[in-house]
């Protein structure tokens, strides 16, 4: 399977590395508006938020099933590859019963041939999955940077950190993750203070704006993959794209109140 693909799937937590289960507690809104001001010290104010990008990801509804829909193309386009390979198995159990030489000299190469169709398939199906993750991804990044970009503004923050980390206590001991904020790739916080973490705005006020176009506890479950929304701790009540009770978001483009 390709880089982009995988690390896409692995982010949302669909058929990859599922450790990051749960958000952050959204902060209590304040005025009506978009997105809804983070929770502060009134006496205060600060001026540096964090936010953690891999909730934010698995939280996000949009991204949950624009994975959904991937890995729905992906079992479609792996349908020839699935016959092949069954095909390539049975050719080569059946080479090794047979005695007469014409006979095995045409089932190799008909391995061969096979061989050759599932590399050449795989390799298509891989370039097809690899170039819309990237897209998704590219689509991602703009709506996450959109929401960003306006909570630093409506409560006048200077920096806003991205990063990744868990929630629960086993998440916590996770050795992978512990070997990933030793070796950060960017700004990695050590210790988060509840008022600056702006984690739980950004996933309500992204599923607020950009809901999907299924809700993604609505999709029926793909083969040998777990449904989304099922078991997945952390969702608003409500679903997802819910705000809390008198939060009003305001879609991008549009002047706020």
């Amino acid at each position: 399977m390709n880089r982009v693909f995988v690390c896409l799937s692995a982010l949302v937590g669909f058929g990859g590395m599922a450790f990051l289960a749960e958000t952050a507690q959204a902060q209590p809104p304040g005025a009506p508006g978009a997105p809804p001001p983070a929770a502060g010290a009134p006496q205060a104010r600060p001026t540096i938020a964090v936010f953690n990008m891999a909730a934010v990801m698995r939280d996000y509804g949009k991204a949950k099933y624009q994975v959904y829909m991937l890995n729905d193309r992906r079992i479609k386009l792996s349908g020839d590859l699935l016959k092949w390979r069954g095909e390539y198995i049975k050719l080569q159990q059946d080479i090794q019963k047979t005695v007469e030489p014409a006979t095995k000299e045409k089932m190799a190469k008909e391995i061969l041939e096979l061989a050759r169709k599932i590399e050449d398939k795989d390799r298509e199906v891989n370039k097809a999955l690899n170039e819309e993750a990237s897209k998704i991804i590219s689509g991602l990044y703009d709506e996450i940077k959109m929401v960003v970009d306006k909570t630093a503004e409506m409560n006048a923050y200077h920096i806003v950190f991205a990063y990744p980390d868990a929630v629960t206590p086993d998440e916590q001991n996770n050795a992978y993750l512990k070997e990933l904020k030793l070796k950060p790739p960017a700004a990695q916080p050590f210790y988060v203070a509840k008022q600056v973490d702006i984690t739980g705005v950004v996933i309500q006020t992204l599923n607020a704006w950009y809901p999907p176009a299924t809700p993604v506890d609505k999709l029926p479950p793909l083969e040998g993959m777990v449904p989304p929304g099922t078991g997945v701790p952390g969702t608003p009540p409500g679903g997802p794209g819910t705000l809390p009770p008198g939060t009003a978001a305001v879609p991008p483009g549009q002047p706020r109140p």
